[in-house]
């Protein structure tokens, strides 16, 4: 898969959180998941992707991106 099919990671029972954090701290939620996650291939993908987001908040679109990718992890954790 790309880089942003494999940022989307299961993260057991915190799914919610992250999608939380990435809301007030965007990418900081999604490179706290690729820390977390069990599915190691993914990590490093969603650790990049959560850098990227928190950069590109400054343009607002980075902000957005980070509250999707919060809401993709939180549905695949349930």
């Amino acid at each position: 898969m790309g880089l942003l099919e494999d940022s989307v990671v299961k993260v057991k029972g915190m799914g919610l959180i992250i999608l939380i954090v990435n809301i007030l701290f965007p990418g900081i939620g999604t490179i706290l998941a690729g820390i977390m996650t069990e599915e190691k291939e993914k990590s490093q993908s969603a650790i990049i992707v959560g850098v990227l987001q928190f950069i590109l908040t400054s343009c607002f679109i980075g902000w957005l991106w980070a509250i999707y990718t919060g809401f993709m992890i939180m549905k695949a954790s349930e």
